[in-house]
């Protein structure tokens, strides 16, 4: 089950919380932190979810892993979490502060995939043009897969622009499969 949008009200409060007492960039790190520490511990997230580990025991644990690596803030707020009983919430939670801090900070985080490796000179051009069309700063992440053949995917928020071979072959496939060859009368 897809526990974002319980995530968000929680994730607006600790920003809001955050950028008041002036520690944004500090719990930016915490959540970076946080959510690189659940997307690569299975058990972390299997623990958060398990209705069987009391809250008091989730909480210990939850303190010997971040107490001594993120801010106060932070771990008063997870410590929060759990007693609501939302921990499992906790990746998601992450996941949605990031996002809160790149919209406050104008920051775009686009995803390029091509079939091989752009030069430096090709991935400035499409920064340059991607800044000039939505005024924010641009987080790249690229990937490469031979499957598009040629050309690019370009991904941003809910946005996609596919100039890439394979989109093109595929719509000429569905154009001439809709093409009648048989004509009455021969």
């Amino acid at each position: 089950m897809n526990l974002s949008h319980i995530a968000v009200p929680y994730a607006k409060a600790f920003f809001e919380v955050a950028l008041e007492q002036h520690s944004l960039e500090e719990a930016m790190q915490d959540m970076k932190l946080i959510q690189n520490i659940c997307k690569t511990s299975r058990e972390l997230r299997l623990l958060l979810k398990s209705p069987i580990v009391t809250t008091d025991r989730k909480s210990k644990i939850v303190r010997l892993i971040f107490e001594d690596k993120i801010s106060k803030l932070t771990i008063s707020f997870l410590l929060i979490i759990l007693r609501k009983r939302r921990e499992n919430i906790i990746p998601d939670l992450a996941d949605e502060f990031l996002e809160l801090y790149k919209d406050y900070k104008g920051i775009l985080t686009t995803y390029l995939k091509t079939a091989y490796p752009v030069s430096e000179e090709v991935r400035q051009k499409i920064i340059a043009v991607l800044k000039q069309q939505t005024n924010k700063e641009i987080e790249l992440f690229e990937e490469t897969n031979e499957e598009i053949i040629g050309g690019f995917i370009l991904r941003w928020k809910d946005q996609q622009y596919d100039a890439s071979i394979l989109k093109q072959l595929n719509k000429l496939k569905h154009e001439i499969a809709s093409i009648n060859l048989f004509v009455k009368g021969f």
